[in-house]
């Protein structure tokens, strides 16, 4: 007795039936990715809050060991020479937080040691100090100098004897702390409306109003999409917004457009103080 095998059985898919999976494997990718791009620059984002609740927080505890003034946006001025002293506000809280790495933004794909290191025209055959100052020229949060921290003209010395051309401000000349823009996500350079270079170490406001330093660089130019002071060197880097933090230290995420509330970056007219984050009245 023989026995037969059925051969009418289906051993695989057709033509039709594959492309009709790979079509729906395809439109699964296209919804997914998306999402989970979204997601890592969530996460990232949130590495970047927990940067400046640190850095805020070095802040705080430089002010409460200086008599309660605002750290100095820089000891020295405008040399850039760190072999001459020069130094800048991440170097100056850095005993408080000792982690170089906060002051990188993970969603600043340009902050790289090798990128600080040549946007001030230093290598890896650099001395340490000048690698140290590198670093903290480029980081990721710019400080509101004009308001905590004016540049006065003059050299002047502290209590131990460093001399600075800027002052930090009193703490308690700060009427509203929660309200007053202390750092920013910030830019380096930008070359075709994109960011270069990493970060830069201080920000510039969209108004000299009520300012009490005795130079302010410019200000915003919003109509010019290729430079660094489009936005003032803040830079919208998170879902096209920023984190920012306050002189009470705590952190949150802006939109552009709240940056200049109550202000017009083209004429620096303040209209509505009580809006207007970065000084002033009330401040």
């Amino acid at each position: 007795m023989s026995v037969r095998f059925n051969q009418s059985g289906r051993n695989g898919f057709t033509l039709i039936e594959l492309l009709v999976v790979i079509a729906i494997i395809a439109i699964l990718a296209a919804i997914l990715f998306p999402v989970f791009a979204q997601a890592r620059e969530k996460a990232r984002a949130i590495t970047c809050v927990s940067n400046f609740q640190q850095a805020s927080l070095a802040i705080d505890m430089y002010v409460q060991d200086y008599d309660e003034h605002m750290v100095p946006v820089e000891y020295g001025c405008c040399s850039y020479n760190p072999d001459k002293g020069d130094r800048m506000w991440p170097q100056l809280v850095y005993p408080y937080v000792k982690n170089r790495q906060i002051d990188k933004c993970p969603s600043d794909g340009f902050n790289t040691d090798a990128t600080d290191l040549a946007d001030m025209g230093y290598n890896n055959a650099s001395n340490a100090i000048e690698k140290d100052y590198a670093y903290a020229i480029t980081a990721d949060f710019g400080y509101n100098y004009y308001y905590l921290s004016p540049l006065n003209g003059l050299s002047t010395a502290d209590s131990i004897g460093n001399t600075t051309a800027f002052d930090g401000v009193s703490l308690a000349s700060i009427v509203r702390p929660a309200n007053n823009l202390m750092l920013v996500d910030s830019v380096w350079n930008v070359v075709n409306g994109q960011p270069q270079g990493g970060g830069n170490w201080l920000i510039e406001t969209p108004s000299y109003w009520y300012g009490t330093g005795q130079y302010w660089f410019g200000g915003w130019t919003p109509d010019n999409l290729n430079s660094s002071m489009v936005y003032g060197e803040t830079w919208p880097r998170h879902f096209d917004g920023m984190n920012v933090a306050f002189v009470d230290g705590h952190v949150k995420y802006q939109k552009l457009g709240q940056l200049i509330a109550g202000v017009n970056p083209r004429t620096y007219v303040v209209s509505d103080p009580s809006a207007y984050e970065w000084g002033g009245p009330g401040q």
